[in-house]
Order: structure tokens, then sequence, then C-alpha cells
């Protein structure tokens, strides 16, 4: 991205009254207009996150119009700037993805209007006293500013400004982070210029604050002794981490139904057992099962290890009975089914719950059909988009109020669907029916259990 240093000075008034200029860092020539500029910047200020991994969200604390609102003592309030007049200050909190390693830090974030109609800014204020006060996710300066400005003659340019720390010089690492936050405003800006939408909403059932404060908590205590004793030959960490993710998630989504921690669940297609274990480690009464064992089992601890199962399922709805090895789908009603990537056993989770009238969280993954075979489902879109669209059609078929969910997961397959309440609907064998009757499914469920086929 070819850019310039500033042109245009910008002054700040000092306490005593005298102006200083900020240090100019970077300048570019954009094509949106003020008003963009203003959402963009908003948005940025909304989700840093996006600009830096180390970032998992900023809370925001207050957010006023004018007249700004009264901020505690010691807190930065708007800066004078010549030309300039505030119109809206935000106060947000970094929340750092690692506690452990990175403190919590604050910003007085406010927009100016210019005295010109043309004239834009928005100045990032650090609480951070002394440089080294400021935690690593942030430039290590007391301001930045952003300003946008629109002539005949020099067309419309967005510039980054620097109020540096005295003791703290202009470095390679405060470049890079201004030409990061310049390429992000372009990206955003010219997004909402072309008419961008949003496709990916997160946070429709679980505020996202909610949610990751739970997460926080759980990777603390689970993360370190899960991949310390990890076993498998697949990734610990991102297994462990996507886990911990639904696990906090199904927290809060029972803490919101008004679920006793005894009302019990069950983890179809469970795999190496790792949810299982955080949830009953976590005061939850739960087990799970799955074709066959994993070499986790065994060292999740006897709590968690006496609780997962090695069997496969034949749904009562065909003629399956309870055996050595063998679940007929039945549960006691009210339990919650966890189907997490569970492949084969994924299409059969809305009617399961429904037979047994026990509320369910689905993640789909690989596309099969109900008697298990590999099955590309018709429609538009990714096949993922498809399967996606088809078990959620089931579940609202026999009367579930489905709910749908983006999870904030380490996978493409994300998508969380729920279901909750239940109303009338088709009786389950109609829908079997209409499906093909799950032809095939028995004999490829036995098959399983004598180790002939590989399945969940």
């Amino acid at each position: 991205m070819e850019t310039a240093t500033p042109t245009i000075p910008l002054y700040y008034q000092t306490n005593s009254g005298t102006p200083e200029q900020w240090t100019p860092i970077l300048s570019k020539s954009c094509t949106f207009t003020r008003e963009i500029f203003t959402s963009v910047m908003h948005e940025m200020i909304l989700n840093p996150n996006y600009n830096s991994s180390w970032i998992l969200r900023a809370d925001i604390l207050s957010d006023s119009h004018t007249p700004p609102v009264q901020l505690e003592v010691g807190i930065p309030g708007p800066m004078q700037i010549p030309n300039f007049a505030p119109n809206r200050t935000i106060l947000r909190r970094f929340i750092p993805r690692n506690p452990q390693r990175d403190a919590a830090a604050e910003q007085t974030c406010t927009f100016y209007e210019g005295s010109q109609d043309k004239q834009a800014l928005v100045i990032y204020q650090s609480h951070s006293k002394t440089p080294e006060k400021s935690p690593y996710y942030l430039p290590t300066v007391r301001a930045l500013a952003f300003r946008y400005s629109q002539d005949d003659e020099d067309g419309k340019i967005i510039s980054i400004y620097y109020r540096l720390f005295p003791d703290v010089p202009l470095n390679n690492r405060l470049e890079r982070t201004a030409l990061h936050l310049l390429t992000r405003i372009h990206k955003l800006g010219n997004g909402f210029t072309a008419g961008y939408t949003k496709r990916v909403h997160h946070d429709q059932i679980i505020p996202r604050e909610t949610f990751q404060t739970t997460y926080l908590s759980l990777r603390e205590r689970h993360a370190k002794r899960l991949i310390g004793s990890w076993v498998e030959n697949t990734d610990p960490g991102k297994h462990v981490f996507e886990d911990i993710l639904i696990a906090a998630f199904l927290i809060e989504l029972w803490k919101d139904m008004g679920r006793d921690p005894e009302a019990g669940f069950v983890d179809i297609g469970c795999g190496n057992g790792v949810l299982v274990d955080i949830l009953i480690r976590e005061g939850y009464t739960g087990w799970g099962f799955d074709a066959r064992r994993r070499k986790t089992w065994s060292v999740l601890g006897p709590s968690t290890e006496q609780n997962l199962y090695e069997m496969v399922l034949i749904p009562r709805l065909l003629g399956g009975t309870v055996d050595e090895g063998i679940h007929d789908g039945i549960f006691p009603a009210g339990t919650f089914i966890i189907s997490n990537h569970a492949d084969e056993l994924t299409p059969w989770t809305p009617l399961l719950a429904k037979d047994s009238q026990c509320p369910f969280l689905m993640i789909p993954c690989c596309s099969h059909d109900l008697s298990g075979r590999r099955h590309r489902q018709p429609g538009k879109g990714s096949q993922y988009a498809c399967l996606v669209e088809w078990v959620a059609g089931l579940a609202g078929d026999v009367g579930w109020e489905v709910e749908r969910e983006v999870l904030r997961i380490p996978s493409t397959r994300n998508v969380g669907i729920v279901g909750r309440k239940i109303g009338e609907g088709m009786v389950v064998e109609e829908v079997l029916r209409r499906e093909g009757g799950g032809s095939g499914w028995n004999e490829w469920a036995l098959a399983l259990k004598v180790g002939g086929n590989k399945g969940h």
C-alpha cells in the first residue's frame, strides 16, 4: 500500500494552553466518505480483536454523545484539538486473550467534528501513565489520532498521528502498527462503500462477553492438564480449545435455560471424551458413548472414564433394543443431547430428541443420510451449508423451535443448532419414512460393533 507522511499538521492544546504538535506517521488517499470513515472507526473501537490476535474483545464501559460523560478522576477526557469539537466519547476496556500473561487496559476514544464540513477526527487515549504500564498488545504511545480530510486539491486522505511518550521514540514496531491500522481502515472503508453486509452473525443465543468470560475461566482450569496428558495422534491444542469453547457455550446455554447441573446430559459420538470430562469436572451429571474407545479415555481420570462407553446406536425407531454394546436411543426425558461433529449420528439427533423429549445441541460436520451412508444433500451452497439446512429442516419438521449459533470455535464446521422448545410437528416415524426409513443403518451399526467399519 503506497503511503506518505502526513503533510497537514495536527495540534493539541496542553493544560497550560499552549499548542503542541502531534507526530505525523502515515497518510494515504481514500475513496470513501467521511460518514463511512466514522462508521469504520466505530467498528474498530468495538472489535479490536480483528486488529490483534492478543486481544479477546473490548468491553464498552460508557458511550456518551455531547456533552461527554463525566469521567472519573485520573481518566483522560477528550483532548482539546484546534478546529475540532468532540461529539462522542467511548470508554473501552481491552480483555486480553491470555489474562495470565497480559493485563487488561483501558482507553478513552473520542470522535470529533471539524470546523470544516469535510473533516473528521478520532483519538484513542491510553490510560497507562507510563510506557512500562502499557500492555504489549497496544502501541506504546500516549495517544493515537486518525484524521479524515478532504479538499479539492488533494482529495480524500486518512492520516495517522502519534502522541509519543517522552522517553519512547518512534520505532519500527510503532510504524508497523500504524501501517496495519491504516490498511485495516481502508479495507473496511472500501467494503462499506461496496455495500458489504456481514454474512456471519455470532452471539445470537449467548452474549459474547458472558461466553468468553466462562471460556477464559474453563481454559485456566483445564487446558494445561488436558494438553499435557494428550495421547492421541492429533493436534491437542485444536481439540482441547475447541472442546473448552463448546463447554463454555453449553454451560451458559444451560444457565439460560435454568437447568440444574444434575438434569443430565449425553454426548452421542463423544470421540475423545474431552467435552464430557470438562462438563463432569464442572459439576454436571452426564455421560458419553462412541462406537470405539479412544486412548484418551484412560487418562481422563476415573470420574470421567466410568462415564464413557463403547457402544453403537440402533434406535428404537428401527427396532433397536438395549444390549451389550448397543444403545436404543431412548434417554430419560429432559436429558440434554450433545451431538458434536457426530457425523452419522447428526441427522438422527433431532429425531432422537423428539422421541425422548430431550433438548439438544448438534454441530454438524460430515454429510450422511439416515442410513449412515455419505450423502450430499441437494440445495444451493456448499456441501456443509446444504447439510446444515437439511438437519435444521428435520428438527423443524418434528416440531423443534430451531435456534442457530455460529460458534466461536477453531473449525469451519461451526454451526450450532439448538432445540430447547418443541411444539406441534410431524410424527418422527413419518419423517423417518420420508427420508428413506433408515434402511441399512442397523447392518452398518452392527458392522461397526465388530470392527468392520469406521465411524462415530
